[in-house]
């Protein structure tokens, strides 16, 4: 089955526990690098590690792309790193 979500792990610099800070550092990457329509993209923060290092998230999959892209110019702080992303939320276990 075609998967329509996918996942992204990424790195936080500094690290941030808190899902709102993180959320709201996604969308003014994607409001600064593609506009505030792609501003509104849903993405779901799913885990954030206890020292907040890292986190996941998911996508739709027509989104991902955009996503990555943004995070990778943005120059906001928590500044975020993709370490894996993939359609299998388990195959970001290994890093």
């Amino acid at each position: 089955l075609p998967s329509s979500y996918h996942y992204v792990r990424f790195t936080a610099t500094p690290s941030c526990t808190d899902a709102v800070t993180v959320r709201k550092s996604i969308q003014d990457a994607l409001g600064q690098t593609f506009g505030m329509l792609y501003a509104n993209t849903y993405v779901d923060i799913l885990w954030i590690a206890d020292d907040g290092s890292e986190t996941v998230v998911r996508v739709a999959a027509s989104e991902a792309a955009k996503l990555m892209a943004s995070v990778a110019v943005y120059q906001g702080s928590p500044r975020l790193s993709v370490v894996k992303e993939s359609p299998f939320l388990p195959s970001l276990l290994s890093a």
